[in-house]
């Protein structure tokens, strides 16, 4: 199969009415070859069941185990006629439904049952489908007529990396500031010295401080901050300890996580903790709060 975006060619090998598919290994190489080469092959035989019915749920906050154990209930009746599958990410769990094979479910049947877990989830329900957290949260200030900024420390520039990497960002993003070291803390953002050393870089003051100083100085009317310790050391608390801060127009907030693994995983959940912290913040209350204040 031809390499529209590299050397290595793909290879499709049919042998004893068995098929085997290689693929070149870099992402920006298979993903076109897939589904420009492989799928129209599938297709043309039959092999793909375009009108089969399926439903994605996205779900924040909930662990994979605990997600199976609370909706379990909900399947149970349907046995064999349906098929369940989780993919877990870092703080965040997809659910998908689908028709087993030779079930009568229909589209109508998977939406109800999606239903069923939306109601049953709560909070902890984000979206139907794939959109990410922060588009959903970029979607709602946009709503409102709201901006945004965030401060990072730990994270390095990951959380502001998450809301520009949304199109259309920019109609509600006004900027972020990593601020790594104490010293930026203090030059960039004004934090002062005497939190610092009495609380210290790692705490709730100071995750409330970087928010709050993030939304004056880019004139936002919410902020997110993020500040911890991501390892393989900590300090006054263990590596995997991260405070993340939140600054609205009506109030600001602080919360702590922790959640030890690499570097990279505590920098990934930490962005999906803060996102989904502000998601649930914003939706269970100051939507609505902004809304009877226009009506007064």
């Amino acid at each position: 199969m031809p390499n529209a975006h590299g050397t290595a060619p793909g290879q499709w090998l049919e042998l004893d009415g068995k098929l085997l598919i290689m693929l070149p290994g870099p992402p920006n190489e298979l993903h076109p070859m897939f589904m420009n080469e492989v799928l129209p092959r599938l297709a043309t035989r039959g092999w793909i069941e375009s009108d089969r019915p399926f439903l994605q749920l996205r779900t924040t906050g909930i662990g994979e185990s605990q997600l199976e154990a609370d909706l379990q209930s909900i399947f149970e009746p349907y046995a064999e006629r349906l098929q369940v599958a989780y993919c877990a990410h870092e703080g965040i769990v997809d659910l998908r439904l689908a028709p087993g094979p030779g079930s009568d479910l229909s589209r109508d049947d998977i939406a109800h049952i999606g239903e069923q877990c939306r109601k049953r989830l709560g909070p902890a329900f984000a979206v139907f489908g794939e959109q990410c957290i922060a588009a959903l949260i970029l979607q709602q200030l946009r709503a409102l007529g709201s901006s945004l900024a965030v401060a990072e420390s730990c994270t390095g520039g990951l959380l502001a990396s998450h809301f520009t990497d949304v199109a259309g960002a920019s109609k509600v993003f006004m900027g972020g500031v990593v601020c790594y070291r104490n010293e930026a803390k203090e030059q960039l953002l004004g934090i002062p010295d005497s939190l610092l050393t009495q609380h210290g870089a790692v705490s709730p003051e100071c995750a409330v401080a970087m928010a709050s100083a993030a939304a004056e100085l880019f004139e936002a009317d919410y902020a997110l901050s993020i500040t911890g310790f991501a390892g393989p050391e900590g300090g006054n608390e263990p590596a995997g300890t991260v405070y993340i801060g939140y600054h609205t127009p009506v109030g600001v907030w602080s919360r702590r996580i922790f959640h030890p693994g690499s570097r990279s995983a505590v920098k990934q959940r930490s962005v999906n903790a803060a996102l989904d912290f502000m998601r649930r913040k914003l939706k269970k209350y100051e939507v609505h709060d902004w809304l009877e204040s226009m009506r007064c």
